[in-house]
C-alpha cells in the first residue's frame, strides 16, 4: 500500500547498518500536528535532502504481514 505524508519538518537522519551489513537511514521528522516520528529510508543518496528543517513532502511503503513495515519510498521537498 502506498500513502504521502504532507508538510513534514526534517529534524535529521542517521546512518545506520542492519544485521547484514545493509545500510540505512533513520529519518526524523515532525508531522504537520509537531508530533516526532521516525521512519527508514533504504536510498542512502537521498541523505543529502534530510537536512534539519527542510519542508517536503513524504511517499511510503507500508507492508501488512506478521509485521508491518513502513518505508520512505520519496521525499519531494516544497518549493
Amino acid at each position: 500500500m502506498k500513502a504521502k505524508i504532507n508538510n513534514v519538518n526534517i529534524r535529521g537522519c542517521e546512518e545506520k547498518e542492519n544485521k547484514n551489513g545493509e545500510g540505512y537511514l533513520l529519518v526524523r521528522f515532525e508531522d504537520e500536528t509537531g508530533a516526532p516520528q521516525e521512519l527508514v529510508d533504504k536510498n542512502l543518496e537521498r541523505k543529502k535532502y534530510y537536512k534539519r528543517d527542510t519542508q517536503g513532502n513524504l511517499d511510503i511503503d507500508i507492508s501488512i504481514g506478521k509485521w508491518t513495515t513502513i518505508r520512505i519510498i520519496d521525499f519531494k521537498i516544497e518549493e
